[in-house]
């Protein structure tokens, strides 16, 4: 019966969970995994890797590893050619060269640089 019902309505526009990718969900349950294994056992696996990383006692390719692991995966890569990359230029421009005189308008809505 419920087959050849053809006025269910269906699903309104802007309606349930908001798409996300495989990594964003794998990550939130990676991070609230890590939440509750550190709540437990009252140690967060940053605590554990820098741990390793200070431990005088442990072995030097220990301590390496362990720093090599944190750096790599905690510190955010600057990289060239994005937006902050874009817009480089000189510091000091000529008055007729400078590009805000372009975006200054005169009273009438002309623009002041000619």
């Amino acid at each position: 019966m419920a087959a050849n019902n053809q006025n269910h309505g269906g699903k309104r526009a802007g309606s349930g969970r908001k798409a996300e990718t495989m990594s964003v969900r794998q990550l939130k349950e990676f991070e609230r995994s890590a939440k509750a294994m550190a709540k437990e056992h009252g140690k967060s696996l940053q605590d554990i890797v820098l741990g390793i990383a200070y431990d005088d006692d442990a072995p030097r390719k220990d301590q390496l590893a362990a720093a090599k692991l944190y750096w790599d995966k905690s510190v955010i890569v600057a990289k060239e050619g994005g937006d902050a990359d874009k817009y480089s230029g000189p510091a000091v421009f000529l008055p007729e060269k400078h590009p805000r005189l372009a975006l200054v308008k005169d009273g009438d809505g002309s623009s002041s640089s000619k």
